[in-house]
């Protein structure tokens, strides 16, 4: 399961944060949207739990459309996300769209707390993909979050329907300046 905020009230505020929440229509806060297509509205975070858990439990229940690797490398300033996207059956979707956000966790709130899975880059593709075929690809960016609190997501999107398909997260690892895992020096 892979949850990402697209938090109004974090700076900086990208340009496609707000597309996305023109995408999905939300008008107020805190709305989540669950697989794209479940929106729910929930203003009392003392009821958090008990709202969220069943669209959890149903939002995990669907059977995967593709198979997703992602892996992340970052050194101070650089990092790469390394993907591969295959589609678990041959799938009828023509508007299909992979994306893939940069996140930062443990950034503090305007109201106290703290926030993982900020986004702080995004990009997103078309894919058209039919079984057995695979895209893969790397995205090598620049960054100035601290690597430790990096976080990569990759999801698979039918943008028509707005369900999403498919996602997984990783942990960056982080590297020297020789782009060898600091686990190997």
């Amino acid at each position: 399961m892979v949850i990402v905020s697209y938090n109004h009230s974090i700076l900086p505020t990208l340009p496609e944060i707000a597309l996305r929440q023109q995408f999905y229509g939300i008008a107020s806060y805190p709305t989540v949207v669950f697989d794209g297509t479940d929106v729910v509205f929930e203003p009392n975070p003392n009821a958090y739990d008990s709202v969220y858990t069943q669209h959890i439990h149903v939002a995990k229940s669907v059977v995967p459309n593709y198979n997703l690797k992602l892996f992340g490398y970052a050194g101070n300033n650089t990092g790469e996300l390394q993907i591969k996207i295959s589609p678990a059956d041959t799938l009828r979707h023509d508007s299909v769209y992979a994306f893939v956000m940069v996140c930062e966790d443990s950034v503090r709130g305007s109201m106290g707390g703290y926030f993982n899975y900020i986004i702080r880059q995004f990009y997103s593709f078309p894919i058209n993909l039919f079984y057995p075929d695979s895209f893969d690809t790397t995205i090598t960016f620049s960054h100035s979050i601290p690597t430790n609190k990096m976080r990569g997501v990759l999801f698979v999107q039918d943008v028509g329907s707005k369900k999403v398909l498919q996602a997984i997260k990783t942990n960056f690892i982080i590297t020297s300046k020789k782009g060898i895992p600091e686990a190997q020096l």
